[in-house]
């Protein structure tokens, strides 16, 4: 566009009315029921959602130039004695702790304990 035809186009913008405006008016909302009965719903829905599960041996802490340094056949010592409990992890939240297990060739963790979920502030709690 040319600058002729810009400043027309804006000339033309203020002379064109605005359209009207109006206030939207809203139904009253309904308190309705509170609470986990309100909601009606099975854990079916949930079924097929994917998370991740992590099974974690241990932790480690090194130097970079030891991370630089390893090749096949390196060894690397994690803070957790041979045998010793597992943590389980959901989506990155501890969730169980578990043990090592071989069944036909293949590692496997059997639960042994799972712990109870972490409740989020004021949640659970009853007001009155």
């Amino acid at each position: 566009m040319t600058e002729e035809e810009i400043r027309r186009f804006l000339s033309n913008l203020d002379r064109e009315a605005a359209p009207p405006v109006t206030k939207v008016q809203f139904p009253a909302l309904d308190a309705g029921p509170v609470g986990a009965s309100a909601v009606k719903t099975g854990l079916s829905f949930l079924e097929d959602i994917k998370v991740d599960l992590v099974a974690e041996l241990g932790e480690a802490t090194i130097k970079v130039r030891d991370v630089l340094e390893l090749k096949e056949g390196s060894v690397i010592e994690l803070d957790r004695p041979a045998g010793d409990a597992i943590d389980l992890l959901l989506n990155n939240q501890k969730f169980a702790r578990g043990e090592v297990l071989v069944l036909n060739e293949i590692f496997a963790i059997r639960v042994s304990a799972i712990h109870s979920p972490r409740r989020l502030p004021g949640e659970g709690k009853k007001n009155g």
